[in-house]
Formats: structure tokens, C-alpha cells, sequence
């Protein structure tokens, strides 16, 4: 064998090999390769123990390995075998003995199951030095499981017993001769180198040979009638004297193993065996021979002993690997084992079950990995690089995306290291694998919720600014919408062109900047609401004809309601400014034409769905819910432009297209309503803006239809007390109520407004028209109610330009109240004092 060849061999094994003479040598030098067990590199561990357990042993002994039955046995199989030898090493067990096929065949079935086999004294025609002999065989075969607990071979202990048989031969043909002639029987039986005995009928022995004192050292008189039990191993006497009694009263043959005292004055192991005497029908007693065993049962003794140890080596390994095998297999870490031909060493359950789901078929030991990758190229290709740089003795790990049959796509972090064996030789490469998607989910979950919340309080920052300018920027408002009017109604209608053009343009960007400021206030959840029960199906319709102009002929309008709508609650006029908003975003969005779709739904939303509603989300209380979907077909929006829609002043439209606060109107309102907004938009696959409203769960009042308002400004004459801070309001309204008849007081603030109240000649006032924040620790809240205690039946109109919380609580009006906001024209001035007088 090369110096190559026996590199490849292990050390330990090579030498045990090495040890054991001509036989190692031979073992070392046989050609495996040939054989289905393959080179000796890549033998188990449990392979190489129970062959060099065979091979130190000096019974012979032989190891049957595999289905195939491959003969590897040590020098005393190899001297029994004789010129057979060495030809059948590494061959056929049924091809080394063709006359014992079909015996040897049963052996290896038996012992590839699991079943041990024991044979005594098996007769056997056997070819020997080229000639057929009869044999006698004490056989023993016992399988050899390997590291998973599998039988994978037999080990074989065979012994000659043909010379015991023979002489057994022998004694039966004496004690037949016995019966034509006892002095001759006597003769030969005296001869025998085995304890002859004879019984009578009633169990007294009456002759016994002189191998009976040659070896027990007892007399022939003390092995006559039933002496000879005192010869007997005690702890053996009982069970042989009640075997013979019976033997003899049942009259029929026995044999019996026991302990009998030895000339040395030790004991030996022995073998009795008997027969009945019968003579014409008649039974005369019994006839036997006795045994030594001594050396079998020490030969016997030996084989126990080193199958006890095997099986004790054995059964240690397999636990220890078992424990480590059964510790990975029920891990969740999926774990593979590659060795240098890139073939599974070793695979768990966890990765075997992922590798299935992932390939569609199940890996096993021994097999390519690229043969289990077939299928799907793409994975492989980038799967070898990894391992041939494990293989290689690098140490890393990567996140890997990984798509199965279903098309689901799940990330993995792959950790490779190179596999060493305990005195530092590379075995190959192993992996562990975690599935980390729903970690990398969370962390893209918690990356948004982080962003979202980032965005929620820039928002609310914004709406916290507007709500703390509104005030201030609506009374400057008011001031430049009033004057604008009076001087429009100032002017001669046929004079001053220009200065009317100039007054409309200003009056035209005066109201853009309220609107503007509106909307603001919308967003910010800071407009004072009056919800009530809506009927859906009737204020969309009713905006069918504003929507289809605003729209265009390019798009079409598609208006669907689900029957039994319920009602919803909220603030009509607000609601159809944002179904507008929504409306006018749609059109935008499809400049070459499309469809608006409009559908009204009944919804239920639970504590989850409305958490993660929306770029923004907010929480919103579970329940019913009117749902107001606003489709489009347009361009769609991206992730990232999502992320920003509800955020006052952005926009996508050119400069000068839009304001940017639509939809932050729209997220305002539906929050301050106790709503929710929820957006869905691809680029190219349009957009769908839902809007929930809560279900109006109170009785359902018949609508009263509105007086028609007359036709230009109302006139009156009654007394109005005024109660603005600001000079320039409090004049402008001052004078439009004495342009209207009416007779005006004014006052800065609370107390000035308290003390006109007070006045005896104070009965005269029918209403008090007051801002809502007033200076001096006085709202006009406090005003009002002061007031009342006073003069109960006094009409009360407030005015702001920003309500704050004195008399809007959670975003709707305090009952009873009557509010005009800022800024106002003279015609809705004049409207509303009439009908709070006449009212």
C-alpha cells in the first residue's frame, strides 16, 4: 500500500491495524474502494471499533458488513477458513462459503434487522482442503449499530465444535453397543475420555466409568447410586438432582449444564446429557455422558465480556452523539454539515423542514448539495460561493433573502464556520441559519412607527402655530374684508373702474388668505365643528352636480352606497368641503382623464387597524364607522411621498396649483370628528383616500328646512351691545350694525361690557355680539353668563377668529351656542344678527 493510501487512514485505526500483525497488514492494503464500503478515510467510528475489537480478540471472530455481507475478520476466522484465505477478505460472506448460502443469507437479514442469532453445535458440510467434511459450529452473531443507532453490520464469533461432536458420536455409538454387550460396553466405555454413567429404573446409578474418577478425584463407589450429587457445585445440586428425578419419572431425555467438583479440587463447568434405556418397550433406567465445558464456557465467558465492552464503547458514542444529535435536532436554528465534496454530513430537522418548504424536496445524508438545489439555480449559484468559503476556513455571516414555492420571501441570517476535527484536522464546513424576518419587520415596523411619530409632532407643531396666529391674523382679516366690502358698496357703480377692480382683487385675495387660514385651523383640529346626523347617500348627491363641473368632461363621476348605510355624525358643511378637497386631488391626479369613483360603506374598525392607519397614524376608538372611499385611476403616489401627504403646504403640483393643505384639512377633520383617514396609493395604480366617520347611534330627527334668505342686507333697529379688544374690528362692526339701523354700544373688554349691563337704562339691549377672547382674565364665556344673571332673556352671538377652548370642547360647539367667525361679510353679519333677534 502507498504512503499515500495509508495517509488516508486514521490514526487510531491505523494502529490498531498496526498492532495486529499480518492481518492488519492485509486489512491495511485491501483495495475498499472496490468494495461498497468505500476507501477506509471514510469509515464510521463505530466501523473501526468493532473491527479492531475483532481483530485483538483470539476466538475467531469475523465482521459481516452491509446488506452485501462484506468479510473483514481477524487470524483465528482466518485459520479456519483455511486455503480460503486470503481471498475471501473484503468479499461476499455467501460468496466466501457458496455451500452455506442459504444459512449465511438468513444471518445477514437477520442481522441488518436488528437480530441476534446463537447457534450450538450447528451441523454444517463444509469444503475443506478440497474435499466436503462435516462440521459442527457453536455460532454467535450480533449487529453492530452505527452512529445513529442503526445496524450497519453483524459480528461473528465462530467455533469449532466438530471434535466435541465427534466424541459425542462416539459415546452414542458406545452406548449402543453397550446394549449387545455390557462387559464390552464396560470396556470401552472404562476407555472413554468422557464420565459414562448408568442408571435403573428407580434413578440408582449403578455403573459409572473411571473418567469419573479421573476427573472429580472421587472413587468410583462415590459416584454409584445417588452419591454422585455430592459432586455437585451446591448452588447448581438442587436444580440437576429435581432435572434428573423428573428425567426418570417422566422417562425421557434431558440435558443440563452445571458446575462439577474438578480433581484439582476446583470446580468445571459440564454438560450432562441422558437418554432412557428401554428394552422391548421396557424401561430400564437411564443412560448418559458427562461433559467437561470448562473451556467453552471460559471461551464463552471471554466473547460476553468482549461483546460487553463493544457494545458498552458502542452505546457510550451513541449516546454521547445521540444527546448532541438530539440537543441540535430539536433546536430551531437550522443547522447543515458539509463536508469537502460539498455532501451533507449532517442536517436537523428544523433546516431539513425549511430546505423542504424552500426546494420542494427533503435533503439526506450522503447527498450533493447541489443535486438538493437543482431545481432552483438562482439559489444555488449563490449558496455554493458561501460555502466553498467556509469550506475554505472562513468565518462570516450574511442576511439572505430566500423566495419559496409559494413566492413568499423570507430573510435568513447565515452564520458558516469550518468544522475541525478534536486533533485539529478539517472535516469541512457547518451552518447555522436563523430566520430574522419578522426581526428585520419589526425593526422597519419600529424605523416607520419612529418616523410616523417624528412626523405626528412636526404636525402638531404646525397645528399648535396656526391655531396660536389665527386669532391675530383673522381680526387683521376681518379688518381688511370689511373695509373692502364697505368701500365696494361705497363707491358709484358707474365711476372709479379701476378702484373697484382693485377693491374686488383685494377682496378676492383677502378671502384666499381666510380660506387658507381655515384650513389651517381644519388641519390643526382647532375649528369649532356643530356635527350632527348626516344622511351619506344624501349629501354626496346633493354635491353631484358641484363635482361633476368641478371634475371636468374628461372624468368620470361613479357614485355607489351600500345598501342599510347607516348615518354618520359630523359637521355637514365641513364634510362636503372635504369630499371636495378629496375631488379636486383625484382630478389633478388624472390630467389625461379617468374615473372618480365615490362608494359608501357601512365599516367596523378594531383597535389595530385604526393604530396603523394611515402614513400618520393615530388611535382611534373601535366601532361602527360610515366609510367614504374616494378612488382614483390617476398616477399614483410612492412610499415616500405617502409619508408626507397629510403635512400642511406639501404638495406634488406645480407652483401655484395647490396649497398644500387639502388633505391636511381632510386629516383634521376626520380627527377632531372622532374619525379616521386611511390612504392606499402605487405609483400607476391609482389612489384610494377612505374617510371614517362615526356611526350616528342617536334617534334619527325629521330635517326642518331652512328659511329662505332674503334678498340683500336685514335691517333692525333694536339696541346691540359690541365687545371687541380689537380697535379697528370693534369699529368696522360697529358701523355696519349702525349702517343696518341698529343702535350700537361698545365696549373693549369685559368689565367696560359688564358695566353698561349693569346701567339702569341696560334693559334695552336685545343682544350681546362678543368676541371670545377678551383681555383682562374675562372670556366671553364668562361675559355671557354674567350677563344672563342679569338678563336672562338676552340674545348672545360670539365672534372669533380663533375659538380656543372656552366654548369648544373636543372640537365641537358647546350646546346652545351661536357663533359667527371671523372674518365675516356684511351680508352674513347682517343675516345672523336678524335671526338671533328673531329667533
Amino acid at each position: 500500500m502507498t504512503a499515500t493510501a495509508h495517509a488516508d487512514i486514521p490514526a487510531g485505526f491505523a494502529a490498531v491495524l498496526a498492532r495486529n500483525g499480518e492481518m492488519g497488514r492485509l486489512i491495511a492494503g485491501h483495495d475498499w474502494a472496490a468494495t461498497p464500503l468505500g476507501p477506509i478515510a471514510s469509515w464510521p467510528q463505530s466501523r473501526m471499533t468493532a473491527i479492531g475489537i475483532a481483530l485483538s480478540s483470539a476466538i475467531p471472530m469475523a465482521t459481516i458488513w452491509g446488506p452485501e455481507g462484506i468479510l473483514i475478520y481477524n487470524a483465528g476466522y482466518a485459520a479456519f477458513s483455511g486455503n480460503r484465505h486470503p481471498a475471501i477478505l473484503g468479499a461476499r460472506l455467501l460468496d466466501a462459503w457458496p455451500e452455506a448460502r442459504a444459512f449465511n443469507e438468513q444471518v445477514v437479514l437477520s442481522g441488518m434487522n436488528g437480530q441476534s442469532l446463537a447457534y450450538r453445535d450447528q451441523a454444517m458440510m463444509l469444503e475443506h482442503r478440497g474435499s466436503s467434511e462435516q462440521h459442527w459450529l457453536d455460532l454467535d452473531y450480533t449487529p453492530i449499530a452505527d452512529e445513529q443507532g442503526r445496524p450497519a453490520g453483524v459480528l461473528a464469533t465462530v467455533i469449532d465444535s466438530s471434535a466435541r461432536m465427534r466424541d459425542r458420536q462416539e459415546r452414542e455409538i458406545a452406548i449402543v453397543a453397550a446394549r449387545e454387550s455390557e462387559a464390552r460396553f464396560r470396556n470401552v466405555a472404562d476407555h472413554a475420555p468422557i464420565i459414562m454413567w448408568v442408571t435403573q429404573a428407580d434413578g440408582r446409578c449403578v455403573y459409572i466409568n473411571r473418567a469419573w474418577t479421573t476427573q472429580t478425584g472421587f472413587d468410583i463407589d462415590q459416584g454409584l447410586d445417588f452419591h454422585w450429587i455430592k459432586a455437585i457445585h451446591a448452588k447448581d445440586r438442587a436444580l440437576v438432582e429435581n432435572a434428573f428425578r423428573a428425567a426418570t419419572r417422566d422417562q425421557v431425555a434431558f440435558n443440563l449444564e452445571f458446575r462439577l467438583r474438578h480433581r484439582d479440587g476446583g470446580y468445571h463447568w459440564a454438560t450432562v446429557t441422558a437418554i432412557p434405556r428401554i428394552d422391548d418397550g421396557v424401561y430400564l433406567g437411564m443412560v448418559g455422558s458427562v461433559f467437561d465445558i470448562d473451556e467453552r464456557r471460559r471461551a464463552e465467558a471471554t466473547l460476553r465480556d468482549v461483546n460487553a465492552v463493544l457494545e458498552r464503547r458502542v452505546a457510550e458514542a451513541l449516546a454521547e452523539r445521540k444527546l448532541f444529535a438530539d440537543i441540535i435536532d430539536s433546536t430551531g436554528t437550522m443547522v447543515q454539515v458539509l463536508g469537502f465534496d460539498h455532501c451533507y454530513l449532517a442536517i436537523n430537522r428544523a433546516a431539513a423542514d425549511d430546505f423542504e418548504r424552500i426546494f420542494g424536496l427533503r435533503p439526506h445524508i450522503g447527498q450533493h448539495k447541489g443535486d438538493a438545489m437543482a431545481g432552483r439555480p438562482e439559489i444555488l449559484s449563490v449558496m455554493r460561493d458561501y460555502w466553498t468559503r467556509a469550506l475554505a476556513g472562513e468565518e462570516f455571516s450574511v442576511i439572505q433573502a430566500l423566495t419559496d414555492r409559494a413566492n413568499e420571501k423570507r430573510h435568513y441570517e447565515l452564520r458558516f464556520s469550518p468544522l475541525v476535527a478534536a486533533d485539529g484536522t478539517p472535516i469541512g464546513a457547518y451552518q447555522f441559519a436563523t430566520d430574522v424576518s419578522d426581526r428585520l419587520a419589526a425593526q422597519e415596523r419600529l424605523a416607520d412607527m419612529e418616523a410616523q411619530l417624528r412626523q405626528s409632532q412636526k404636525m402638531e407643531a404646525v397645528g399648535q402655530l396656526t391655531g396660536g396666529i389665527a386669532h391675530d391674523f383673522n381680526n387683521l382679516l376681518q379688518v381688511v374684508v370689511g373695509n373692502l366690502e364697505m368701500l365696494d358698496r361705497l363707491l358709484p357703480t358707474d365711476e372709479q373702474p379701476r378702484a373697484r377692480r382693485a377693491a374686488t382683487n383685494a377682496m378676492t385675495g383677502a378671502k384666499r388668505a381666510a380660506t387658507l387660514t381655515q384650513r389651517l385651523l381644519a388641519f390643526s383640529r382647532r375649528q369649532p365643528l356643530a356635527p350632527q346626523s348626516v344622511d351619506p347617500v344624501r349629501l354626496v348627491d346633493g354635491l353631484s352636480d358641484l363635482l361633476t363641473r368641478t371634475l371636468g368632461e374628461q372624468v368620470t363621476l361613479d357614485i355607489r352606497a351600500e345598501p342599510e348605510l347607516w348615518r354618520a355624525e359630523a359637521d355637514p358643511n365641513q364634510l362636503e368641503s372635504a369630499i371636495l378637497n378629496l375631488a379636486v386631488n383625484a382630478r389633478d391626479a388624472m390630467p389625461h382623464g379617468g374615473t372618480l369613483s365615490i362608494t359608501l360603506r357601512n365599516a367596523r374598525l378594531d383597535g389595530h387597524a385604526t393604530m396603523v392607519a394611515g402614513p400618520v397614524p393615530y388611535p382611534t376608538d373601535p366601532g361602527d364607522y360610515v366609510a367614504i372611499d374616494v378612488s382614483d385611476t390617476g398616477t399614483g403616489m410612492d412610499r415616500a411621498t405617502l409619508g408626507r401627504v397629510f403635512e400642511p403646504f406639501f404638495t406634488t403640483k406645480e407652483v401655484g396649483k395647490g396649497t398644500g393643505l387639502g388633505l391636511s384639512m381632510v386629516y383634521g377633520f376626520a380627527k377632531q370628528s372622532g374619525g379616521q383617514v386611511q390612504i392606499d396609493s402605487k405609483p400607476g395604480q391609482g389612489t384610494c383616500v377612505s374617510l371614517f366617520l362615526p356611526r350616528f347611534e342617536g334617534a334619527v330627527e325629521a330635517p326642518v328646512e331652512a328659511p329662505a334668505a332674503p334678498g340683500g342686507a336685514v335691517q333692525g333697529s333694536e339696541t346691540i351691545l359690541v365687545v371687541e379688544d380689537d380697535a379697528d374690528v370693534r369699529a368696522y362692526s360697529t358701523e355696519a350694525l349702525r349702517e343696518l339701523g341698529y343702535d350700537v354700544l361698545e365696549a373693549e373688554d369685559g368689565a367696560s361690557a359688564l358695566a353698561l349691563l349693569e346701567a339702569p337704562e341696560a334693559s334695552r339691549i336685545a343682544l350681546l355680539f362678543s368676541d371670545v377672547v377678551l383681555p383682562g382674565g374675562m372670556t366671553g364665556a364668562d361675559l355671557a353668563s354674567a350677563a344672563r344673571s342679569l338678563h336672562p332673556a338676552l340674545k348672545v352671538l360670539f365672534t372669533t377668529g380663533y375659538a380656543r377652548d372656552v366654548i369648544v370642547h373636543g372640537g365641537r360647539l358647546d350646546a346652545g351656542v351661536a357663533l359667527i367667525t371671523k372674518p365675516f361679510d356684511f351680508a352674513d353679519l347682517a343675516a345672523r344678527i336678524r335671526a338671533m333677534l328673531d329667533g
